[in-house]
């Protein structure tokens, strides 16, 4: 099972294993506290996608060509570790802090 939560939230053993999303750390948390299992950073957009209009788009299509072989080959990583994280443990729960993190979260 995959589970979305926001880092602030108490931590739970329902959660499983506990991915942060996020390209930074959370302020004021530590890693004691946001039980973290694992920080994938690679997988997060980047920062300037918390400054971009709600209703407008994320990207252009220069953009998106320019480095769409990149991303394919590493969300394609991603996923298999993720996955293969799912059925050993059983729950995985993405973190996130920050709406922007889970924006371009796609599976």
């Amino acid at each position: 099972m995959l589970r979305l939560k926001k880092i602030s939230e108490v931590p739970r053993v329902e959660d499983g294993f506990r991915i942060l999303i996020d390209e930074s750390w959370p302020e004021g948390l530590t890693r004691e506290e946001a039980k973290v299992d694992l920080w994938l950073r690679e997988i997060s957009p980047p920062p300037e996608i918390d400054e971009w209009p709600e209703d407008g788009p994320l990207f252009n299509e220069a953009d998106l060509d320019q480095t769409e072989n990149l991303n394919q080959i590493r969300r394609n990583t991603m996923i298999k570790l993720i996955r293969n994280t799912e059925k050993e443990k059983g729950t995985v729960t993405f973190l996130y802090s920050t709406i922007g993190s889970i924006k371009q979260l796609q599976f």
